[in-house]
């Protein structure tokens, strides 16, 4: 049930505006540890993923990845 868990401490947060979605990116910090939240805003739907920060740099290292895949792929 949204709102019924621990209390989070937004660390740092930076919002992107890309074609029609807003995407609002913060690390955060509870009494289970530090993690990010991506959430997605489009057409007033909010979508979020939670990675915990353990596993930020594997994700990073597979965005990178999955990226550069992608512009090979463009040129």
């Amino acid at each position: 049930m949204k709102g019924n868990g621990p209390k989070s401490e937004v660390l740092a947060t930076e919002t992107l505006h890309i074609e029609n979605k807003t995407l609002h990116i913060d690390l955060k910090e509870n009494a289970g540890g530090k993690f990010l939240q991506i959430a997605e805003i489009s057409n007033d739907r909010r979508s979020t993923v939670v990675i915990p920060f353990p596993g930020i740099d594997d994700f990073v290292s597979a965005l990178s990845k999955i990226v550069e895949g992608g512009k090979e792929v463009s040129e």
